[in-house]
């Protein structure tokens, strides 16, 4: 039997790369998959491709998520819908920018546990996954919307395990470094081919296929076990480290 057989996965965010490799592992594992996305031009290839039923969805939209999510049984959500924005600083950036990524980041999320933890939370049974990043607990130059949304999602995890205490609801962080998904065009305006130059073809990225496998490992644990966070950077990623400005630098 399959290791998901009969369960009902959403996954926000389906036709992006990380999201699109998460469905596609879900599918594979047996699960019936509902793949929401903002890329309505995606979704028809989207379902054919993966074997999702897939569903035009803004996660920041409260009364659409309510409608599409609230009167289904959802054994396993995967939160990895998600904004990076265009690049700047906490003083700069442009507020329809800012307004967006925390919007979708933090209150999309927020919406989509509402829609469906109860659910959960009623059965005594289900998983939620909320995709973090390195960029929350870590600070982001050029992204600090970003970076503080993710760090709301870490507190969000943690919080959410704690309210979910004595049920067996489990809840999962997953914290990816750089992962090669086009995501980091938005950094540049969309244009993918800075992207590429900038941002992936000199380092040695994740692959999406990478996180889906940590989701996938974390959802198909037993149920006595919770796989409560997963921090994943390539092996020549190194976080941290110190920045000293010396003397004589201008």
């Amino acid at each position: 039997m399959s290791a998901l057989a009969g369960k009902t996965a959403v996954v926000t965010g389906g036709t992006g790369g990380i999201g699109t490799a998460i469905v596609t592992a879900l599918v594979e594992a047996g699960a019936l998959v509902v793949s929401v996305s903002l890329d309505r031009d995606e979704l028809a290839a989207h379902a054919a491709a993966t074997g999702a039923e897939a569903h035009y969805l803004d996660v920041a939209d409260r009364a659409a998520v309510m409608a599409l999510l609230g009167p289904r049984r959802v054994d396993i959500l995967v939160n990895g819908a998600g904004v990076l924005g265009v690049t700047g600083t906490l003083y700069d950036l442009p507020a329809d920018s800012a307004e967006r990524i925390v919007m979708v980041n933090i209150l999309g999320l927020q919406n989509c546990l509402q829609a469906v933890v109860p659910g959960m939370r009623e059965r005594d049974d289900g998983h939620v996954v909320n995709l973090g990043s390195i960029a929350g607990p870590y600070p982001s130059l050029g992204q600090p919307i970003y970076s503080a949304t993710k760090a709301a999602v870490h507190s969000m995890s943690a919080n959410l395990r704690m309210e979910l205490y004595g049920t067996h609801v489990r809840v999962t962080e997953i914290r990816p470094g750089r992962v090669r998904t086009g995501m980091h065009a938005e950094m540049f305006g969309g244009d993918h081919g800075v992207a590429n130059a900038r941002v992936y073809d000199p380092h040695e990225c994740m692959e999406p296929g990478d996180v889906a496998d940590a989701v996938l490992w974390a959802v198909t644990k037993p149920a006595r076990l919770n796989v409560t966070q997963i921090e994943l950077v390539s092996t020549h990623h190194v976080i941290g480290g110190v920045r000293f400005k010396r003397k004589d630098e201008a």
